[in-house]
């Protein structure tokens, strides 16, 4: 699958499991395509309660494809959906936010790199940049179904994003 052209990769490794795509968009903001949103998957996941809930290993790919992106908008930008998301358990969950955060930031996340939230069957969510592991969180489950929720839940951030990740 080719997309901003860019040719995505039908499998990818993380964690030591082989994911498949299971489909992917173009994340717009005011215009400007701001980065390719995927979803790799251990098994097909065609529904969004699969996608957020199920011990499915997953991740959800972000590839950098505007110049005008920078650590702190990426991390700002994942904070603020968030912190959407999570609502009255924002609080409860801010302390990790904030780590994960300031790993984003200090990574120099910028154009052309990769992010991978990636989420495993025991419940840990771990951040990959360009497939090196920067962050984890072995009590991630609730960060991994809010992150999932933004693009496949019943109110996704878009919904030709959401039918797009849920090929399967």
């Amino acid at each position: 699958m080719k997309l901003a052209g860019i040719e995505l990769p039908q499998k990818i490794s993380l964690n030591n499991k082989e994911l498949t795509l299971n489909g992917a968009a173009i994340r717009t903001k005011f215009f400007i395509q701001t980065y390719i949103i995927s979803l790799y998957s251990e098994t097909p996941i065609r529904d969004e309660k699969t996608a957020i809930e199920s011990k499915v290993e997953r991740s959800l790919r972000m590839q950098i494809i505007t110049p005008l992106a920078t650590s702190k908008a990426v991390s700002e930008n994942i904070q603020n959906g968030m912190k959407e998301g999570l609502g009255n358990l924002y609080h409860q969950q801010q302390k990790p936010l904030e780590e994960m955060r300031s790993v984003i930031e200090k990574s120099g996340v910028q154009y052309k790199d990769t992010i991978d939230i990636y989420y495993s069957p025991s419940g840990e969510l771990k951040l990959y940049k360009n497939e090196r592991e920067i962050y984890s969180n072995k009590d991630g489950k609730l960060f991994a179904e809010t992150i999932f929720n933004m693009y496949v839940g019943k109110k996704p951030k878009d919904s030709k994003i959401k039918q797009a990740l849920l090929k399967g």
